[in-house]
């Protein structure tokens, strides 16, 4: 009985050490299997996205339409003693429906200024509130108006700037919000 004993007790040890042997294999398959999903899912996300817009002098073509850079200069802002950088653009409508295009130049052009070492986004600008129309009013009021397909709208952008008299960097996107390009405008 004894010896009955010691025999059952034997195999069902080593039934249970088998056991966790083969939990321990599965566990380390199932880790592998995991590390390799994962590194399939990083190199997924560095996969490279097409860019949807490009620019070749002033002209930035995007799948809405193109933008052409016409001019650019610093006016006074809506915000006591305070300056906005305008850009001027005709912008031309290439897709099949209506546009804002105040809507679109600002998805994919941004403008920055480094104060003292540090990168500031600027904000959308605004001009003062003037009695007498001026160019910069027509164009800033016209770049809210909808643009038909195939049609041309002369248009302006701006954005107050941080620090009046230090250069501007604005930068061009793409609609995947890739950076194609950067342009530096002065300020004085």
């Amino acid at each position: 009985m004894k010896n009955l004993k010691k025999v059952v007790l034997l195999f069902t040890l080593s039934f249970l050490a088998i056991s966790l042997v083969g939990c321990g294999k599965q566990n380390t398959s199932k880790s592998s299997a995991e590390k390799t999903t994962s590194s399939k899912k990083t190199q997924a996300s560095k996969k490279v996205i097409k860019k949807t817009a490009s620019l070749t002098g002033q002209q930035l073509k995007t799948p809405q339409g193109t933008f052409t850079i016409t001019e650019n200069h610093v006016t006074a802002s809506a915000t006591k003693n305070k300056q906005v950088l305008i850009l001027r653009y005709t912008f031309t409508n290439t897709s099949s429906a209506q546009l804002v295009p105040s809507d679109y130049w600002y998805k994919y052009v941004k403008a920055t200024q480094t104060v003292n070492g540090n990168v500031k986004k600027l904000n959308q600008g605004s001009l003062p509130f003037s009695t007498s129309t001026t160019k910069d009013d027509t164009l800033e009021n016209s770049s809210v108006n909808e643009v038909k397909p195939n049609h041309t709208l002369n248009a302006e952008g701006s954005w107050e700037l941080v620090k009046n008299g230090l250069p501007v960097k604005v930068h061009f996107y793409d609609s995947h919000q890739q950076l194609i390009a950067t342009r530096q405008y002065a300020t004085k």
